[in-house]
């Protein structure tokens, strides 16, 4: 019994085109330390200072306090809960926070060691990647100048280095040639 293309290629498409339920842990983590890294992606993410406070808190309420200064905590809690968080502010919590763990994210794996499974494999978090729209500065003009002479030149040397004679004028003469004998 033969199958048909079709059936064939609605079974192969089903496992792509159903889509995926993840699956998370509900739970947080009860160290303080894998909280404070929480709180550290949400600043560096841009999350508002409700979320980033939420996660502070849980911080410090978290039963395994090993591998964090909580004083530390505390104080970027309180820049946190203040009037003014703003872009400054900010830094100042991720330093504080940061500073807190030692310097040293604990999904960082082991120096010489490849990350595996939750680790980030890095001990740095960078801020979130914003460029520029648009001409910011003299290097994008120089930029945009030579995309424009480029094409500019291109469009020249089209014009200047085309043919004598079109391709209809040549196919006119080509059967003019052969009718004659």
């Amino acid at each position: 019994m033969f199958v048909s293309g079709a059936v064939v290629a609605a079974a192969l498409l089903i496992p792509v085109a159903v889509p995926g339920v993840a699956w998370a842990d509900e739970e947080e983590s009860d160290e303080s330390a894998v909280l404070t890294e929480q709180a550290i992606a949400l600043i560096a993410n841009g999350a508002d200072e409700d979320q980033v406070a939420e996660r502070i808190e849980d911080a410090l309420m978290a039963p395994d306090k090993e591998g964090v200064t909580l004083s530390k905590v505390r104080e970027a809690q309180e820049l946190v809960e203040q009037p003014g968080y703003g872009t400054a502010v900010v830094r100042q919590v991720k330093g504080l926070l940061l500073d807190s763990l030692g310097g040293r994210l604990p999904s960082a794996p082991e120096a010489g060691r490849p990350a595996t499974g939750e680790e980030t494999g890095t001990s740095v978090v960078l801020d979130e990647f914003r460029p520029e729209r648009g001409i910011s500065d003299g290097g994008d003009a120089v930029l945009l100048g030579l995309g424009a002479a480029a094409i500019g030149g291109g469009l020249w040397l089209s014009h200047r280095l085309r043919p004598p004679h079109t391709l209809r004028e040549l196919e006119h003469r080509g059967r003019g040639h052969r009718e004659a004998p």
